[in-house]
């Protein structure tokens, strides 16, 4: 169903941008990079780009191209030179060389073919005019680890102050890599010099007297009670670092930790007072495999005080780091795809941070100032000049953000990386009369797989977002086996119909809820019969509400075919008439959204169910009247999907439509059987393949990458990016990276607020994206001051000439494309982009009101140009 509001919003903001409302300093253009050859892992193919027919009747003024940077030729600078000679080499293959600083802990990979390296740290580091003495130290890091105290405040280490620095980490062999252990904090040194109790007379003879420096003396006679009735001395509650600075003290006044233990067995107290200290144990493994480096945190094998819980880990921020001489781009999966352009001098916008897959559900969010795109590919890139590096996140991935930030800020370097989250964390708020106060609630489910991390790297004409994709491309083919669509005569024409709905309504003043039709299976099927007369040969149906009381259905263990629709009966007679006309059926279906009862509901942090509301647009606040559903337990999921297939099996439909497996993730913090984000990532995966084996294609809506080897439709595709301040450019990275194995699209052509889905139509286009309407038969008044307002303006009526219209202009474009990957994507002119396809069609959007003319071309208003055919 999706976000409606959003994904008007969305076009709507497209529109505005291509009539020019919007100027670049508030909006994002369509933009890429040269032209890019289909990439092999790494290697490339090139594939040819034609422009071809006769030019359009009008006449336009030349428009300028948007001058691409020449890219220069990268060769590592001498400090970088000097720095590997410093390193030793401990992995290779025929392609790639690891080497190790044994020294720092930094890394290095060496490219064979063209001899590049990449640093794990900037080995002109030392130099950076604008990091200060704690960013630097962040520099010569491998791992930063933050941490919450008792009160639930974050801190930071990083491997290079905290262990480094400190002589505590070791590196091991291990196959194609190694192995680095960092051990962080204080690990060698104790508080067990400082005794608990101490007699009056001792503490003044032994401890006093020895400290030469009054004020000193006077300080630490302060951090000690005087138990006047006892005659003794007892420390006081100290925090970690004070405690460690009067350790100090007694140590260089002669008292040691076998004198603290005398005073406290003499006072009888069993051992010396030891404040637990903030201690990490972090192994980091780097190994090659093929073209790829990986880097991988086992899980299991973190170490940390137990008062001290580690919160993030990232790894690796610096990898690659592009200094300010650098051009390129930093690549960010923010929706369809986002760059941020190198040394961009946005300083004054905030870093770039979103979590992989969007918010998790099961974290309470009491207020939400600003929606963003989701994250549905963990991936990240950097180009800069003639090389690029793609990450991939192969695992943990569902706890991970992908930060990225620009040169000039904390120092002078741009940067991506993945950062994991470890431990989660909310505040429980106590009441006693008018007093309140929060209480830290940690999470105790951690997940103990791996937290890992895959690079590929690029050179030439494939060191682009381009290229990027088609490599991030061949990693899903390869180890998915994913197989390209096969050609056809046309592509599909994807229809979503609105079945029933529970509607409140009263008798004889008494309130009830009535499930109501908005489209029944016969209606269904006289829709379909109109679209065919109209020469619609290709069709996915999605039918959503058509059991369990509707849209908002019950649990889907139990099903019931929706009477009012036809039950049953008119049902099976729908799914005879698609077989019949060779079109595609997709009944829809909720898993993770648990729209009646909170019984196997997931839980918060706060003990809570966790419930899903809508938020006031104006306040922002969590609005309590618009319960929207409960988040099902990730336990409860087998459940579910072993009971709906139970029933369904003996509906024998070929093909099911997810509604959320493939768009949401959750955790579940119930105390007693609690599942990480990861964790319930892998039930979820574990369900779509017995969804897959027993319903059939599958129809994934959002397309989060790890439904993406069940797939074989996704609707609700991103199509834009948040248009973040930070980013510069927004990129259909999404499709250029799964066009051609599967079929897309994105929202709803009559979901734009503008009415104008001639729009969407060019986005189809430039993405190979199949055009998508959202309709029902009855009245719009049905639907009115029900909690389907929103569904208000979808009666097919209104829609049906202009979406027939719409298909009919872009079919003989996508059925020649759709089999076929994307191998180019780039901005010829402020707003006027160019899609190449491997079998060298091209197609040329102008989103502009006005005519231009660029390269060659002459384009009206809003229009297109097919080459190479």
């Amino acid at each position: 169903m999706g976000n409606r509001t959003k994904q008007a919003a969305s076009i709507m903001c497209a529109a505005l941008l291509a009539a020019g409302i919007l100027g670049a300093g508030t909006g994002m253009v369509y933009s890429g990079e040269k032209d890019a050859p289909e990439q092999g892992q790494i290697s490339s193919t090139a594939a040819s780009e034609q422009a071809q027919g006769s030019p359009p009747a009008f006449a336009a003024p030349e428009m300028q191209a948007v001058p691409e940077q020449p890219v220069k030729a990268t060769s590592n600078t001498p400090q970088e030179i000097e720095a590997l000679a410093a390193m030793e080499k401990v992995a290779e293959n025929d392609r790639l060389g690891l080497y190790v600083n044994k020294a720092t802990a930094e890394i290095a990979v060496q490219e064979k073919a063209s001899g590049y390296i990449w640093f794990s740290n900037p080995a002109q580091r030392d130099e950076d005019p604008i990091a200060s003495p704690l960013y630097k130290s962040e520099l010569s890091a491998q791992v930063l680890l933050s941490y919450y105290n008792d009160k639930g405040q974050i801190n930071a280490f990083n491997s290079f102050d905290d262990s480094v620095a400190k002589k505590q980490f070791e590196i091991s062999p291990v196959d194609q890599g190694i192995r680095v252990e960092y051990r962080m904090g204080n690990v060698v040194k104790s508080f067990a010099n400082i005794p608990k109790v101490i007699g009056k007379n001792r503490f003044e003879t032994e401890i006093l007297e020895n400290i030469k420096d009054p004020d000193q003396r006077e300080d630490v006679k302060y951090k000690f009670r005087l138990n006047e009735q006892k005659q003794v001395y007892e420390v006081r509650k100290l925090q970690d670092y004070v405690a460690e600075e009067l350790s100090a003290v007694l140590e260089a006044a002669g008292y040691t930790a076998e004198d603290a233990a005398r005073d406290n067995k003499e006072n009888g107290v069993g051992e010396a007072a030891a404040s637990e200290e903030a201690e990490f144990t972090v192994p980091v493994v780097y190994s090659l495999d093929g073209a790829n480096l990986v880097v991988s945190v086992p899980a299991k094998e973190l170490k940390a005080s137990k008062a001290y819980p580690i919160a993030s880990l990232q790894v690796l921020k610096f990898f690659g780091a592009a200094d300010a001489g650098k051009q390129g781009y930093i690549f960010v999966p923010d929706g369809s795809g986002a760059l941020i352009r190198l040394n961009n001098n946005k300083r004054n916008a905030e870093p770039y941070s979103l979590p992989v897959y969007g918010n998790n559900g099961t974290f309470d969010v009491k207020e939400q100032i600003q929606t963003n795109e989701v994250s549905r590919l963990p991936v990240f890139g950097l180009k800069q000049n003639d090389h690029a590096l793609l990450g991939i996140i192969e695992d943990g991935e569902a706890g991970a953000s992908i930060t990225a930030d620009i040169s000039g800020r904390n120092d002078s370097y741009n940067t991506v990386s993945s950062k994991f989250q470890v431990t989660a964390m909310d505040y429980y708020t106590l009441s006693s009369g008018t007093k309140t106060s929060a209480v830290p609630m940690f999470e105790t489910g951690k997940y103990q797989g791996n937290f890992q991390v895959r690079y590929a790297f690029l050179a030439g004409p494939s060191a682009d977002y381009t290229g990027m994709a088609a490599a991030y491309r061949n990693y899903l083919a390869g180890k998915y086996k994913l197989q390209p669509l096969q050609a056809s005569a046309d592509a599909p024409f994807v229809l979503e119909l609105e079945g029933a709905f529970r509607k409140n309504k009263s008798f004889l003043g008494i309130p009830y809820k009535s499930t109501e039709s908005l489209t029944t299976f016969d209606e269904a099927k006289e829709i379909l019969e109109q679209l065919k007369a109209a020469g619609v040969k290709a069709i996915d149906l999605r039918f959503v509400g058509w059991f369990n009381g509707g849209i908002r259905h019950s649990s889907p263990s139990d099903l019931s075919v929706a009477g009012v629709l036809g039950g049953k009966k008119g049902f099976l007679q729908l799914a005879e008439y698609m077989k019949e006309n060779g079109f595609e059926f997709y009944p829809d279906t909720a898993f993770l959204e648990k729209y009646k009862g909170s019984s196997g509901a997931a839980m918060l942090l706060d003990r809570g169910k966790a419930e899903v509301y809508g938020y006031n647009p104006v306040t922002h606040a969590k609005d309590t009247s618009k319960f929207s559903h409960y988040i099902l337990a990730p336990a409860q999921l087998p459940k579910q999907v072993n009971g709906f297939l139970k029933d369904y099996a003996k509906l024998g439909v070929p093909g099911l439509s997810l509604r959320d497996l493939g768009r949401e993730v959750h955790s579940d913090f119930n105390p007693d059987h609690p599942v990480s984000r990861q964790d319930s990532l892998l039930t979820s995966v574990k369900e779509l393949e017995v969804l897959q084996k027993q319903a059939g294609a599958l129809m994934v809506e959002g397309g989060n990458a790890y439904s993406l080897p069940f797939a074989q439709t996704i609707v609700n595709a991103p199509m834009r990016s948040s248009r973040l301040n930070i980013t510069d450019e927004e990129i259909p990275f999404y499709q250029i990276a799964l066009h051609g194995y599967f079929d897309l699209a994105g929202a709803p052509y009559n979901m734009d607020e503008l009415q104008n889905p001639r729009l969407s139509m060019l986005k189809s286009l430039e993405t190979g994206s199949a055009v998508y309407y959202q309709w029902f038969a009855s009245d719009a008044s049905k639907v009115k001051d029900t909690d389907y307002n929103d569904l208000y303006a979808l009666s097919y009526r209104n829609w049906l000439d202009e979406a027939v219209r719409l298909y009919q202009e872009a079919n003989p474009v996508l059925a020649k494309v759709r089999s076929q990957v994307i191998t180019s994507h780039r901005q010829l002119a402020p707003g006027v982009v160019r899609t190449v396809y491997q079998n060298g069609v091209s197609v040329t959007i102008n989103y502009n009101q006005t005519a231009v003319a660029v390269d060659g071309l002459q384009l009206q208003p809003q229009s297109y140009h097919v080459g190479g055919e």
